[in-house]
């Protein structure tokens, strides 16, 4: 009797059922991975991965060396759009400050200077942006500073006044003060102090009104209400502009809504500017360029939500009083000049600021009315 070979047999007997058992677990695991990930898409598998196993977040958009890292770090440089590797306290760095009222306001009299850096993803057009005192760039090491030479799509610098607002070219001493309010487009993210929707209206309005510029970066409608309610307290305006970028309303399920709540609001104080409001409504270029963008875009519900806002808002701004600019009509109306498809990537100096360009045709657009309808 050969009782290794009955022992061999028995192990086969065990382990093949075994392995066919495995094989079979793994390849319905693989199939539901497959099913899920193609009804969840590839992005949010990537986000569900990236919190399961964190990793530095910013190498995933960001070529930063770790000696670069560390200098950054020292001189408290801020980088957006890169998940902060430089551990910035949230609304107390080099550019903003805490505010009981509106959460952070902008650092009075400083000079910052901005670098739009290149990114390790293809068609990333939200890069990550530097941001450094401006005097830093005259005590960096020569290693920082021929990595900005290397990794920088753009720079420029940007200054605020003594109350924290960014600064309009020319300076104009006048008594008729107009303010402008809104997010980072206003402020005027990638651009110089001159290059700033602001600075552009100023030019063509000369010295008739001083242009205020009271936005900031990442605020939302209430909080540009909100500034435009704190300004206004103590001085009468001549007019108000708020330029709304969609993202002020796209945090709620119904964005009109939303839109004329904030609207509503700003009809409380409207006497204040007497009575001369202007609200320019701002579309991302993955909306105004949605017939190049397609599945690197927007997804059809978000373009059905701006179209449905775009169409509300005249209305409820003539029910207000408001006068009312559509920042995609101005790109529609390039686009039919210009007779190139490409031609609107030039009003963009990111996915949602405007280049130089772009902010020369708000402010035509934006002075037009101030011609027609104030006196």
């Amino acid at each position: 009797m050969n009782v290794s070979k009955d022992r061999g047999s028995q192990k086969i007997a065990v382990i093949y059922p075994y392995l066919m058992g495995c094989l079979t677990v793994t390849i319905v695991f693989l199939l539901v991975c497959l099913f899920v990930g193609y009804k969840i898409g590839r992005k949010n598998i990537s986000n569900l991965f990236s919190q399961v196993l964190p990793t530095a977040k910013y190498k995933k958009v960001l070529s930063l060396p770790k000696d670069v890292l560390e200098e950054l770090t020292e001189l408290n440089a801020v980088i957006e759009n890169a998940d902060n590797p430089t551990n910035q306290p949230k609304h107390n760095t080099l550019a903003v400050i805490p505010d009981d009222e509106l959460t952070y306001v902008l650092r009075p009299d400083t000079k910052m200077f901005v670098s739009m850096l290149k990114s390790t993803k293809a068609f990333n057009f939200d890069p990550p942006v530097l941001y450094l005192n401006y005097a830093d760039q005259f005590r960096m090491s020569e290693r920082l500073r021929a990595y900005i030479k290397k990794e920088s799509r753009l720079q420029y610098s940007y200054s605020t006044d003594s109350y924290g607002f960014r600064k309009t070219v020319p300076s104009v001493d006048s008594v008729e003060q107009v303010l402008i309010v809104g997010d980072s487009v206003p402020f005027g993210v990638g651009v110089a102090d001159e290059s700033t929707a602001a600075s552009c209206l100023q030019r063509l309005i000369g010295k008739r009104y001083r242009i205020v510029n009271a936005s900031v970066g990442g605020y939302d409608g209430q909080q540009a209400f909100l500034m435009a309610k704190k300004i206004s307290n103590n001085t009468n305006f001549a007019g108000l502009i708020y330029v709304a970028c969609q993202n002020d309303f796209m945090g709620k399920d119904d964005w009109i809504q939303e839109a004329d709540s904030i609207l509503a609001r700003i009809k409380t104080i409207s006497q204040r500017f007497g009575d001369n409001v202007i609200i320019v409504l701002h579309t991302y270029m993955e909306y105004t360029l949605r017939d190049i963008f397609h599945e690197n875009g927007w997804k059809q519900k978000r373009i059905e939500k701006t179209h449905a806002l775009r169409r509300a808002l005249p209305g409820i701004c003539k029910e207000y009083g408001y006068g009312y600019y559509d920042w995609t009509d101005i790109v529609d109306d390039f686009l039919e000049v210009e007779k190139s498809i490409f031609s609107r990537f030039a009003l963009y100096a990111d996915h949602c600021h405007l280049s130089p360009l772009g902010n020369r045709l708000m402010a035509e657009s934006i002075f037009r009315s101030i011609e027609y309808k104030w006196n």
